[in-house]
């Protein structure tokens, strides 16, 4: 049997949760309250990373144990895993943060 790849040993996983760790500093709310949002995140990421796998390599249907050929589960999994990352993204003030940062027409309107 094929050993499962460690997500949170990856350089993605350190990278992301560094970044959002130095976001949360950088606004005053590097609390306990706060850093456990984070690693809630990033256990859905790792999650997800999984769920991606597991698609890639059995496809989207996938044979089930009387043989007929069904949706292969980890695809609505991956999509209500994304939604919770969604909800904790929001909730750590992250999609404010980018839709304040999204400035309409770039920095070419102040000619």
């Amino acid at each position: 049997m094929e050993q499962t790849k460690d997500w949170r040993k990856t350089k993605q996983y350190r990278e992301l949760k560094k970044s959002m760790l130095d976001n949360l500093e950088a606004r005053g709310i590097l609390e306990k309250a706060y850093t456990d949002k984070v690693d809630e995140y990033l256990d859905f990421w790792v999650r997800r990373q999984e769920l991606q796998t597991d698609v890639a390599e059995r496809g989207l249907s996938v044979m089930d144990d009387r043989g007929r050929i069904t949706e292969n589960r980890s695809v609505s999994l991956e999509i209500q895993v994304a939604r919770q990352m969604l909800a904790v993204w929001t909730a750590l003030g992250f999609k404010d943060d980018a839709a304040k940062s999204d400035v309409p027409g770039g920095m070419d309107d102040e000619l």
